[in-house]
């Protein structure tokens, strides 16, 4: 496998079935919560997070994050869109 903060994010996300995603879509939607916050940028910020947090981490806990970073990153643009 390649280098996890090698691959874009369609990589990350084509790594996971359907059911995954939809777990973390829901996880997602549980953290940010029904606030009146700016979701788009919450979820942007939050991404990015996850994309600098991963570097800290071993391969596998990286590429992780960086799922959930990508997914964040996709939730945001589907919430913008």
């Amino acid at each position: 496998m390649n280098n996890p903060e090698d691959l874009s994010d369609d990589e990350l996300l084509a790594m996971l079935t359907p059911r995954q995603l939809a777990e973390l879509d829901r996880a997602i939607a549980e953290m940010m919560g029904p606030e009146g916050l700016d979701k788009v940028i919450s979820l942007q910020v939050m991404a990015q997070v996850y994309s600098v947090r991963a570097t800290e981490r071993d391969e596998v806990s990286a590429l992780a994050m960086l799922q959930m970073a990508a997914a964040m990153r996709r939730r945001a643009v589907i919430l913008a869109g």
